[in-house]
């Protein structure tokens, strides 16, 4: 599937955490965009922002090219026609993010994919164990839903971490998919829980209390950089075989 330049319109904005929200995009030149779970978009930001603080509108001044480019993770599954979401972080005075936030349902976007070879490993005749902390669960949403749409039998995981609990992204949605089907084991961890009544730690803590045997298991991990190393090399600790850790790291 090569990448192609795709005008959209924003369709809905859903707040998920303070700081996080959610942005679907229905494609309208063209309709329709092929991509497989666990790929990405680039945005293309323009440069001028006129409602954007000073200091931000003169660093996309200062960029190069008539757009600012920006990654970010389909959150949707590929099943779902002629629209894409994005999970979208908010950054103090980030070029993106301030263009995000100032973003009303109607407005257009333009944007290429897909992108990336962050996919699931074929066959699929293994346990994925998902490792995200942040929006770095994005990719997972998407890979998540893919499986359950091709009536995956097998045990799913998905091990989501964050600082506190108010920000564990889309969790009522991955609560009720868990309670639909006894093969999604969703194992959220807050590391400084105030009021959590479930796991904490980090989410290598909880990977090892609840994985025991690693041979049918192929683990996918995503969220920014330093995290995503911290795990990687926990995991290797742990004795899980480097081949079968697949990971996307953000800067």
């Amino acid at each position: 599937m090569s990448a192609q330049t795709l005008q959209t319109v924003v369709d809905q904005i859903t707040t998920l955490s303070y700081n996080v929200r959610n942005f679907r995009l229905r494609l309208v030149q063209p309709t329709r965009m092929a991509f497989e779970a666990g790929q990405f978009v680039i945005i293309h930001v323009p440069k001028d922002l006129p409602a954007a603080p000073p200091e931000v509108r003169a660093r996309a001044a200062q960029a190069g090219g008539s757009t600012i480019k920006r990654a970010y993770s389909i959150a949707s599954p590929p099943h779902e026609e002629g629209v894409i979401e994005l999970c979208i972080q908010h950054v103090e005075k980030g070029i993106a993010t301030t263009y995000f936030w100032q973003l009303k349902e109607g407005m257009p976007v333009t944007l290429s994919g897909p992108h990336g070879r962050f996919t699931l490993k074929q066959p699929l005749a293994y346990e994925p164990v998902f490792m995200a902390t942040g929006t770095g669960v994005a990719p997972f949403r998407s890979m998540i839903k893919h499986l359950f749409h091709v009536n995956a039998t097998q045990p799913i995981w998905l091990f989501f971490g964050c600082r506190y609990e108010h920000t564990l992204l889309y969790e009522a949605e991955f609560r009720a998919l868990a309670s639909l089907r006894h093969n999604f084991h969703y194992i959220p961890t807050v590391s400084r829980p105030k009021e959590w009544a479930g796991e904490a730690g980090h989410i290598q803590q909880t990977f090892q209390k609840h994985i025991k045997e690693f041979a049918d298991k192929e683990i996918y991990v995503c969220g920014w950089q330093e995290v995503v190393k911290a795990v990687n090399t926990d995991l290797i600790a742990m004795g899980v075989p480097a081949v079968q850790i697949h990971y996307e790291e953000w800067t």
